[in-house]
């Protein structure tokens, strides 16, 4: 049961520690990484009030073409050149075919705006629908806005990871002297 436990405790870790490289390479290519077609997103404007505001933390799931209507809060990389290619969370209020490349094309606009979006959106840019608003998002908003000072980071972020690495490089050393000694023993016999 202990060895059960223990190769447990591994999987776990193993897993939780490729999931967070996972999530480093894609942070670094400006993607927020999905979890099962789930992604994670914070808010950082008030266009959509009041269905979420600034600072909310939102849920998008990947969606096929075929599940996206008119009314619908889809998130996509935006095509506007004052946001240079970031996330935009809008909702869909007309679908149209473009009549020179055949491509489905996605009108959209804020619902706390007075101006529809002055860009539109192919398939190829929606990154996911709405799902809903994470519970006590702004908390986490603030929590994720704190891991940008240096000194919180470390203390959240990078000791705990260098005191499980720790922890499993000494686990091994235990194992491997354990094992020496073993042979030792039986060599003995």
């Amino acid at each position: 049961m202990k060895k059960l436990l223990a190769r447990t405790g591994n999987f776990i870790f193993i897993a939780v520690t490729l999931y967070l490289c996972y999530f480093i390479v894609s942070a670094a290519y400006n993607r927020t990484p999905a979890f099962f077609g789930y992604r994670m997103l914070r808010v950082v404007t008030d266009s959509m009030e009041p269905v979420f505001a600034g600072g909310d933390c939102i849920i998008i799931k990947e969606a096929a073409e075929e599940e996206l209507a008119a009314g619908d809060i889809i998130t996509f990389v935006s095509g506007d050149p004052s946001l240079e290619g970031a996330y935009n969370t809008h909702r869909i209020y007309d679908i149209a075919r473009d009549y020179t490349t055949g491509e489905t094309v996605y009108y959209t606009k804020g619902d706390g705006n007075t101006w529809t979006d002055e860009y539109t959106v192919s398939r190829a840019d929606i990154v996911g629908k709405y799902v809903g608003k994470l519970p006590y998002g702004k908390t986490l908003s603030c929590f994720l806005d704190k891991l940008s000072e240096k000194k919180f980071y470390f203390v959240v972020i990078i000791l705990p990871i260098v005191l499980c690495l720790t922890s499993c490089v000494v686990q091994l050393v235990r194992e491997v002297g354990r094992a020496a000694r073993k042979r030792g023993k039986d060599e003995e016999a």
